[in-house]
């Protein structure tokens, strides 16, 4: 009877390679890897949502997914979605066909302990393998277990693990018909702490300089030139308007950065630094409005 115990032998051979692949530590691996997948997909999700609000600012207000594709930023944002929902699906399908294959292979491995249950049935006591035949049997329940384990990872799942790509067309749609203002507060939750960052603050004070530069410059120009023909100051008003808008829209994104989101003011090392910026910026855009304004009546006074 000894045969028989190398046949289970040869058997459990032939599972091993199997038995090493099927584990919990390669489970929690691809469990770790839809995780990741679909907080990639949520954030493809909150970038389609920024490309709608982009797309309001371009005068897009229908509704239907025909006109919002030829907006460049809404094709984008939805091609960047699927993509990261396509990777998030082969992640889940990596994950579940690992659970299928590892429920197959535990089948292999019980019908084995099934077939040595049946021969220790059979075989007397004074077998001389029947000890190590039941060894085997213990060895390959332990592997069962842990297999089984790595078979049950499909139950860790959750339900947007499981179901987020397959409800994408419905999300799509969801997002599409949702008010414009929620999509202007995402793109606002995206955009508006990115200005706070040194780097944009850095950027954005020269050209916060700059413009007030131009404004007082074109306001000069324009009373020098209105003295000797008001018709010729125009052209340095309509410029100086234009600056002052640019310069304006730049303080109202860093004036409503400061009030949506104070903790990252506050969590900044720079703190004071940073609220004596936003200050400046406002001081600024206040005094050239007064600036532009004053030139206009003043050129608007002498060809009374």
């Amino acid at each position: 009877m000894a045969k028989e115990l190398e046949k289970f032998k040869a058997e459990h051979k032939k599972l091993a390679a199997g038995t090493k692949k099927f584990t919990t530590a390669e489970g929690d691996k691809l469990k770790k890897r839809v995780g990741i997948s679909l907080g990639n997909a949520w954030e493809g999700e909150d970038y389609f949502r920024e490309s709608l609000a982009k797309a309001r600012k371009d005068g897009v207000e229908s509704k239907k997914m025909a006109d919002l594709q030829k907006n460049k930023h809404v094709k984008d944002g939805l091609t960047t979605w699927n993509k990261a929902v396509d990777i998030h699906q082969e992640e889940l399908n990596a994950m579940l066909g690992f659970c299928k294959e590892a429920q197959a292979h535990l089948t292999k491995i019980q019908k084995l302990i099934g077939d040595i249950e049946k021969d220790l049935k059979k075989r007397s006591k004074s077998s001389a393998s029947k000890k190590d035949i039941e060894a085997l049997r213990d060895t390959l329940a332990k592997e069962a277990a842990e297999v089984k384990k790595a078979a049950l990872y499909e139950g860790k799942l959750n339900a947007a693990q499981k179901f987020y790509a397959a409800n994408f067309q419905k999300t799509v749609t969801k997002i599409v018909k949702e008010s414009g203002d929620s999509h202007d507060k995402k793109l606002d939750a995206t955009e508006l702490p990115q200005l706070l960052v040194d780097r944009n603050l850095k950027k954005y004070t020269t050209r916060v300089g700059a413009l007030v530069k131009a404004i007082n410059g074109h306001c000069v120009a324009a009373i020098e030139k209105a003295g000797e023909d008001l018709k010729a100051a125009a052209p340095d008003l309509k410029a100086a308007a234009a600056k002052f808008k640019d310069l304006k829209k730049i303080n109202d994104q860093y004036q409503t950065a400061k009030k949506k989101f104070p903790g990252a003011i506050n969590d900044s090392k720079d703190k004071k630094k940073l609220l004596a910026t936003l200050k400046r910026f406002n001081d600024l855009t206040a005094a050239s409005e007064r600036k532009l304004r004053g030139t206009t009546v003043t050129i608007k006074k002498a060809a009374v």
